[in-house]
């Protein structure tokens, strides 16, 4: 194994880590010494902690990838087996930079970047063809080899810390590309300032947790940058053409402004939520996603069976179609008017319910009306609905559309997805006014309305946000939570909070929480439940990023007696102190999964695996800390 001393760079021995050795039955053989722990008067650790400690510290190298091939994993006990993977992924991390390092240098060869002929046109956006080559060789898709071959370039150069904690196992490679994609397209004093305010705790914190903290640096180090840089990422705005998956389905990625995004998850939720509760067979999941393919396809396989049927006409006259002037600048029509865009015809929709003809006659029969009226005529008696997909209501007379006010078709299935009736109903289980009614559309024109006009009256479509006062009345620029997504800059948040509706939080200023209730309530009182969201933000557990709109409140310590349980244990009470946000899974693991849960105060939370590790998490912060090598009595690092 390892000698005993080994040379520092400054040329003094210092000791070398000394990796334990097992025997055939799994017991450690290797003495480790006087624990230092004790020596500095904190209380003694046991062997599979001094074992934890010795493992955690030795650095990846031949050693111990030598140490790691010649273990009999079958006599280690389920503590030390942790341990020993994560040890394999740090040796893994450090082949993963050896890697980085090739590819760097294979990218810097002058045959990877070829001259490009400015007869065909402008240059490829990526220009080196190191990724183009990698992708031959390994069969790796394109955009992986190009993005390694980025990342590759972005750490031999900017990013040199960042390499090398890659190569010493301090981060793996998941966290490594978090830094290169966010630092990338920063300057050089930004990168190294969030740099070095990351890497120290990164290996303790999950990839969504860093990628919270290395955007909150950058705002921090950078704030006068944040508007332009969100323009920018604005301007990525997505939805991604269909990708094969087997057996017949297809995926796409959609990529959106983060309040837009969490309007339409907040759509598709709670539509999806009131069919189920109508008695709808499908799972959330698939009536999500049926209802984004209805409203904005509008049509409905049979097999769905749709209960209305979309009927599209032709809209508004064309106009003359107009010349363009010799810039491009401006537009005129054949009499020389002067027109700022050209006019696009505008289709009318008509959804008509399949269980009535005479509906449908009379909606065909006022086809022509509708097409002159073009928006906001009102529901046929037959329960018809005639709007122009994308077209707004003038609500003020003066040419100035609301954003809440735009006529949508919503489709078959959408209507079912609010009614839970079958194709084809009729009579009071299928009323087709109150299905509209469901999903927040209403047949009638919508009445011009003041202040919010973000949720566009649809329910489940609101954005809840967490901002200081200050920063409000915009006396500071301190950053504010978008509640579902994460800290948002002030400028973007005020933008949010223009017309909404505010809940003031009022707290103790000397404990900064409601008082308990007791034991005499399960169920906490909508400030203390509000107050407990607000402080952990999200899931109690280490890593877990679920929202806290997304989580269970949970009683740490039961409240209720568990059957089979200890009847003299004690029970817990219903406030700040015990209670806290855990998922669902989070929650299972820890009422059935042996998974230990414990509040040291109120906020911090100590997680017991099956294994024997322990974790210290102060959710809502990012804050997670690895106790498991840690003396019990050691106070907690934050």
């Amino acid at each position: 194994m390892a000698s005993d001393l080994q040379e520092h760079p400054d040329g003094d021995p210092v000791a070398a880590v000394v990796l334990p050795v097992y025997g055939p039955d799994g017991t450690c053989l290797t003495d480790f010494g006087p624990d230092p722990v004790v020596a500095a008067g904190g209380a003694p650790r046991t062997g599979e902690q001094r074992q934890v400690e010795a493992i955690a510290a030795c650095p990846p190298g031949p050693e111990l990838d030598a140490w790691l091939r010649g273990l009999d994993l079958r006599v280690l006990s389920s503590k030390i087996l942790v341990e020993v993977i994560a040890a394999q992924d740090r040796v893994e991390s450090h082949q993963h930079a050896r890697k980085l390092a090739m590819v760097a240098e294979l990218a810097s060869r002058d045959e990877m970047s070829p001259q490009w002929s400015p007869l065909a046109g402008a240059p490829p956006t990526q220009a080196c063809v190191a990724g183009d080559e990698l992708q031959m060789r390994l069969g790796w898709p394109r955009v992986t080899a190009t993005k390694t071959v980025h990342r590759a370039l972005v750490l031999d150069g900017m990013l040199g810390a960042t390499r090398q904690a890659l190569e010493v196992g301090h981060l793996d490679p998941a966290k490594a590309q978090v830094l290169t994609a966010e630092l990338a397209d920063v300057s050089f004093q930004v990168a190294h300032a969030v740099e070095d305010a990351v890497l120290p705790e990164a290996d303790q914190c999950s990839v969504a947790e860093l990628r919270q903290r290395v955007a909150r640096e950058i705002r921090l180090v950078d704030p006068e940058g944040a508007a332009s840089r969100r323009e920018r990422a604005r301007c990525t705005r997505k939805v991604s053409h269909p990708r094969p998956q087997p057996d017949g389905m297809a995926s796409m990625w959609l990529v959106l402004d983060a309040a837009d995004a969490l309007r339409v998850d907040g759509v598709l939720t709670h539509a999806a939520k009131t069919a189920k509760a109508l008695g709808d067979d499908r799972t959330l999941d698939q009536l999500r996603a049926d209802g984004l393919r209805d409203l904005v396809v509008g049509d409905v396989p049979a097999s769905d069976g749709p209960a209305f049927e979309v009927h599209l006409s032709p809209g508004l006259p064309v106009p003359p179609e107009p010349r363009r002037s010799w810039n491009g600048a401006t537009m005129t029509d054949r009499d020389g008017a002067l027109l700022t865009r050209p006019v696009e015809p505008i289709p009318i929709a008509t959804l008509t319910p399949l269980d009535d003809p005479a509906a449908a006659t009379a909606t065909a029969a006022a086809t022509a009306t509708d097409a002159v009226a073009g928006v906001g005529q009102p529901a046929s008696p037959g329960g018809a609905l005639d709007v122009p997909p994308g077209a707004a209501t003038d609500t003020e007379g003066e040419g100035e559309v609301e954003p809440d006010t735009v006529a949508t078709a919503p489709s078959a299935r959408t209507e079912r997805m609010a009614s839970g009736a079958p194709a084809g109903a009729t009579g009071p289980s299928a009323p087709t006014g109150t299905t509209a009614t469901a999903l927040g559309l209403s047949a009638a024109p919508a009445p011009a309305r003041r202040g919010c006009t973000r949720c566009s009256g649809r329910p489940g479509a609101e954005v809840r946000i967490t901002i200081p006062a200050s920063t409000l009345l915009g006396l500071d620029d301190q950053t504010a939570h978008l509640d579902g997504h994460g800290p948002i800059d002030a400028v973007q948040a005020r933008a949010l909070a223009i017309g909404g509706v505010w809940q003031r939080v009022v707290t103790d200023p000397i404990t900064d929480r409601v008082l308990d209730v007791g034991r005499e309530r399960y169920r906490p009182p909508a400030a203390l439940a509000d107050l407990i969201r607000i402080r952990d933000k999200t899931c109690a557990a280490p890593g877990c990023r679920v929202p806290a709109c997304a989580c269970e409140l949970d009683h740490t310590t039961e409240f209720h007696p568990q059957p089979g349980g200890d009847p003299d244990a004690p029970l817990g009470r219903t406030d700040a102190d015990n209670l806290g946000l855990v998922c669902h899974r989070h929650h299972r693991l820890k009422t059935d999964g042996g998974f230990r849960l414990r509040q040291i105060s109120p906020g911090l939370f100590e997680w017991l695996t099956p294994t024997g590790h322990r974790y210290l998490t102060r959710p809502g912060t990012g804050q997670c800390h690895d106790a498991t090598a840690d003396p019990y009595d050691e106070p907690p690092p934050f």
